[in-house]
């Protein structure tokens, strides 16, 4: 339901729409919803994570670089690393850190 739930506020939102989607000890995961127009500032993880893509495409950009991703796509973020994520479209994904 937590999905369904970004999905619903997706079209109108003016922010980032998080959800946690699940927590254990030491590890999380959390949904993101992007409107089209809006932007993830950059900010840094301190524990491994990774992102997949469940809906729409976003662009993944670290240290000058710009990684496309689209539906079902993953992408490692390194510890420290500083990044930030643009939409290309109202788009989904999944953070998952532990």
């Amino acid at each position: 339901m937590l999905v369904k739930e970004i999905l619903s506020e997706l079209p109108t939102a003016t922010k980032i729409v998080v959800r946690r989607f699940d927590q254990e000890a030491g590890s999380h995961v959390l949904a993101i919803g992007l409107n089209k127009n809006v932007i993830l500032h950059e900010h840094k993880s301190d524990i491994p994570a990774r992102i997949l893509v469940i809906m729409g495409s976003i662009t993944y950009i670290a240290e000058g670089k710009r990684t496309s991703l689209g539906l079902y796509d993953e992408h490692v973020i390194p510890i420290g690393e500083y990044h930030s994520v643009e939409p290309q479209e109202d788009s989904i994904f999944l953070v998952i850190k532990k």
